[in-house]
């Protein structure tokens, strides 16, 4: 039992550390594309400025809506 809250505990300080090493910048790009879209959009930037975005979505109406808006613009 003590193992299992030990790993809960160093999980839980794994995930809050990398929200906070992310640059301001990125965090009010992931906010507002998130209130934009109604998505949970989440942005990982590289040092070398090499990265992934990543947009949740929960149905497949939501899938072919982010599909139909790149393939609109690209």
């Amino acid at each position: 039992m003590r193992q299992a809250e030990n790993f809960v505990k160093i999980f839980k300080l794994a995930k809050s550390s990398t929200k906070k090493n992310k640059n301001a910048n990125v965090l009010d790009l992931e906010k507002t594309i998130t209130e934009k879209t109604g998505l949970n959009v989440s942005i990982k930037n590289s040092k070398k400025n090499k990265g992934s975005i990543t947009i949740g979505y929960h149905d497949l109406d939501q899938l072919n809506k982010i599909i139909n808006i790149i393939k609109l613009y690209y």
